[in-house]
């Protein structure tokens, strides 16, 4: 079965979605006080300060949120029928790929 091409666009805006609110957290200019503040109260060698600059990680608990919003409001069919597999499958696939167009963005 074909992906309809509203259900391709729900796809497309998920993933930039997470990429973008991705990358607001690690590595934008806009929020870099914020994470300065954050690291400063945390204590050293913390996993959260660790997650507040990696992508890939982070990536990972941006998608989940966007994969659940997505299995309660789109219309696109599921292909599991199982909100217990498909969030999670949806997640990781969004988290990924949010990786692989950190790794096409350049250096700054």
């Amino acid at each position: 079965m074909l992906i309809p091409v509203m259900g391709l666009i729900e796809v497309v805006v998920m993933l930039f979605v997470v990429a973008r609110v991705t990358r607001l957290v690690t590595a934008d200019e806009i929020t870099r006080r914020l994470r300065a503040t954050i690291v400063n109260w945390l204590p050293e060698g913390s996993a959260f300060a660790y997650l507040l600059f990696c992508r890939w990680c982070l990536s990972v608990w941006v998608a989940l949120p966007v994969a659940a919003s997505w299995w309660v409001l789109s219309f696109m069919p599921r292909w599991s029928g199982h909100w217990w597999i498909d969030v999670p499958t949806v997640g990781l696939a969004l988290s990924y790929a949010t990786g692989l167009l950190v790794r096409a963005e350049p250096e700054e």
